[in-house]
């Protein structure tokens, strides 16, 4: 796995990393055990990093923004308990998901506890705007969460659906993460808006390579099955663009009709079809578009360390491994 280009705030991602598990420890075993499960399986911090480096961009203060980071990842892992639930998902990072461990009902209890304890940690940085920032983002990623219901098995949406699908699922977060990160920072408002897009932008590169990963990584690498996006009846960029291809249509179309679930060997020709396409290549390539737009959005944004990571990250996210 290739390492994120954390550098000037590695230190004190590590000491978040190290208050997170703390944290989750004082919860008692019934609650934390699973979590601490989930965080045990790994994970990259992009979020947290990001609050970090947002407020390396002006006035640091380490004690508000540790307090931010680790809000929005536990606001995160509890996005990624309840998606395990409504996604049947068995398997994540290689381990069992929670709701596969303690059955669907424990595990939404323990995602709305961490949803709580999430706004709890940005409280403490006695910044309200924080908080309703958090909050916000979580109301725009339960709102995506029902138009991807709404559009399952829907295998040909348009480009614009899947990218809204995609920035409220996946670059809300990682813009409020920029945004707070600034706002703790003392940063003006023209300054928090280019984080904000800077943010969006790297989200949407980040699940486009992600969706890409899903038809052409090694499972043992990925750890879950490939194609399991569209085994739970989701349709992502890499399949959208392979269906241009007539003879990826002819091979596979009838396969795809609209409403129809697919079985696990289905899928996997389906893979197989799309992996020998154009469709993953063309879906990186707009990754990398989205990606320089994210770089430069950062051209207003104070010179520096942290200014470079953050530009660094817009490759990272686009040629990771994993």
């Amino acid at each position: 796995m290739t390492a994120a280009p954390f550098g000037p705030v590695a230190e004190d991602l590590a000491r978040v990393e190290e208050l997170l598990h703390k944290s989750i420890s004082e919860d008692g075993e019934a609650m934390s055990a699973p979590m601490s499960e989930l965080f045990l399986a790994g994970g990259k911090r992009l979020r947290p990093a990001l609050v970090l480096l947002a407020g390396g961009l002006g006035r640091y203060d380490p004690e508000p923004l540790a307090a931010a980071a680790i809000a929005v990842e536990l606001v995160h892992a509890a996005t990624l308990v309840h998606d395990d639930v409504i996604d049947h998902a068995q398997v994540r990072r290689g381990r069992p998901t929670v709701a596969a461990t303690l059955g669907d009902s424990p595990a939404i209890v323990v995602g709305d506890y961490y949803f709580a304890k999430a706004y709890g940690h940005a409280s403490l940085t006695r910044q309200p705007a924080a908080v309703h920032e958090l909050a916000s983002a979580v109301m725009r990623i339960c709102l995506g969460e029902l138009r991807q219901q709404r559009d399952r098995y829907r295998y040909r949406p348009t480009r614009a659906e899947y990218l809204a699908r995609i920035e409220a699922k996946t670059a809300t977060l990682l813009a409020s993460s920029c945004w707070i990160g600034g706002l703790l920072a003392g940063l003006g408002e023209r300054e928090l808006a280019a984080l904000r897009h800077y943010g969006t932008s790297l989200g949407l590169a980040f699940q486009i390579a992600d969706d890409v990963l899903d038809y052409v990584a090694d499972q043992a690498i990925l750890g879950k099955p490939t194609g399991q996006d569209l085994l739970e009846g989701h349709a992502t960029l890499p399949l959208m663009l392979a269906l241009e291809e007539a003879g990826v249509t002819a091979t596979i179309g009838d396969l795809l009709a609209d409403g129809r679930r697919l079985e696990r060997a289905e899928v996997e020709q389906v893979v197989a079809r799309v992996r020998g396409s154009n469709g993953p290549p063309a879906a990186l390539a707009e990754a990398d578009r989205l990606a320089a737009t994210a770089r430069d959005r950062l051209e207003s944004l104070p010179a520096g360390p942290s200014r470079d990571a953050l530009a660094e990250l817009t490759e990272y996210v686009v040629r990771r491994e994993l």
